[in-house]
């Protein structure tokens, strides 16, 4: 059972991410350059507060390789959506490379 803390930490997360995608894309360019991995089409995050529309019955996406939206292409942007993934129960097929430059 979700908790008011955990739905708003996922909501948080979207915004988070709705905001990085399109205010800031230098920090979103080099987090992909970091980003290794693929997606499993899980629907984890899909289904982060407010499930996706493009969802099928089978929980895969209608317009995966059509017409995504920004945000979908882009995730996971950093760590903070890995961990999302998790605490909604998915694995996410990404990871992060932080060896790879210095912050």
């Amino acid at each position: 059972m979700a908790t008011i803390k955990h739905e708003s930490h996922i909501f948080i997360g979207k915004v988070r991410r709705l905001f990085a995608v399109h205010f800031r894309k230098g920090y979103v360019a080099r987090q992909l350059r970091d980003r290794q991995g693929d997606c499993h089409q899980c629907g984890t995050c899909c289904h982060f507060t407010i499930v996706c529309p493009m969802l099928t019955r089978d929980h895969l996406c209608r317009v995966y390789g059509k017409c995504r939206p920004k945000a979908c292409r882009l995730f996971p942007l950093d760590q903070k959506d890995i961990d999302d993934v998790a605490r909604c129960g998915g694995v996410c097929g990404y990871g992060f490379d932080t060896r790879a430059r210095p912050h």
